[in-house]
């Protein structure tokens, strides 16, 4: 009921107003005859219940206004509660959204701060590596020059060498050839003089005899031959006395004679050995004369 008076006083002052209109009027009503005060008792006791009875039912509709008013109340706290809660919750939400926008913006700066990072970081490889590989390369290029100059001074050295070499064994042969020409020498000199000794002896002209008596004797004689033939045979003959070889020159017969020649001195191969091999001829000049 406190609650009541403190939320609608202008009720609670009419209802007090009326009540104290009704003590009036029977205070005013004592003044008047018996009659007067019967009846007037009698109207201030009806208007009494009448009285109560409105105030009750103007108490029950305002208290009835009242539980409306705190319904009414009740909900708009409520609503009011809840669209504190929902701006709350928008607030909350433009906040969080704020907040991964920073957070997104600041990933996205430090994305970017790392990306230039690695760019940088790949650049200064990419500029030390190719630094390294201009000084690799130019201690390649120095390192391929030494071996280019090693390499020219050992062909140097091994062309002095082999120019020294071929010197030496060009001296060495000139020694061996001045030696075996001189060898040679003194060889065809001692053959010669144990040519001309054996000549001298007349160890040739008996050979040279021996070779003309063993044609003759493989000759056989053809019917056109003449008397007083002569022909001159150049016979070819190899260390065992094979001929291998026969031609006449010079010769006084005809065709016929001639190669009857050559044919006894095919048949006559092998020829005689010389008496002493200084005497050897691989070419030789014979004179064929059947008749003397």
């Amino acid at each position: 009921m406190g609650s009541f008076l403190r939320q609608h006083p202008v009720a609670v002052a009419l209802s007090v107003t009326l009540h104290v209109g009704i003590a009036a009027v029977f205070t005013i009503g004592a003044w008047y005859s018996p009659q007067t005060r019967v009846v007037s008792r009698q109207v201030a006791i009806e208007a009494m219940v009448v009285d109560e009875d409105l105030v009750e039912r103007e108490m029950a509709r305002l208290e009835e206004l009242e539980r409306e008013a705190i319904r009414q109340r009740e909900q708009e706290e409520l609503e009011a509660r809840e669209a504190a809660e929902r701006e709350r919750e928008r607030l909350a939400e433009l906040q969080r959204q704020r907040e991964e926008q920073e957070r997104l913006q600041v990933e996205e700066e430090q994305r970017r701060a790392a990306e230039q990072q690695r760019l940088a970081d790949l650049r200064e490889q990419r500029e030390r590596e190719e630094r390294e590989a201009a000084e690799a390369a130019e201690r390649e290029r120095e390192r391929l020059a030494e071996l280019q100059r090693q390499r020219e001074e050992e062909e140097r050295l091994a062309e002095e060498r082999a120019e020294e070499e071929r010197q030496r064994r060009e001296a060495e042969a000139a020694a061996r050839a001045q030696a075996e020409r001189e060898a040679e020498l003194q060889r065809l000199l001692a053959a010669e003089e144990e040519r001309r000794q054996a000549e001298q002896a007349g160890l040739l002209g008996e050979y040279i005899r021996q070779i003309e008596n063993r044609i003759q004797q493989n000759w056989i004689r053809p019917a056109s031959a003449t008397a007083g033939l002569e022909c001159v045979v150049n016979v070819t003959q190899i260390p065992s006395g094979d001929v291998v070889n026969v031609q006449v020159g010079e010769c006084n017969g005809d065709d016929a004679v001639i190669r009857s020649i050559e044919a006894a001195v095919l048949r006559a191969s092998p020829l005689p050995t010389p008496p002493q091999q200084i005497l050897f001829e691989r070419n030789l000049i014979v004179t064929f004369r059947p008749d003397v």
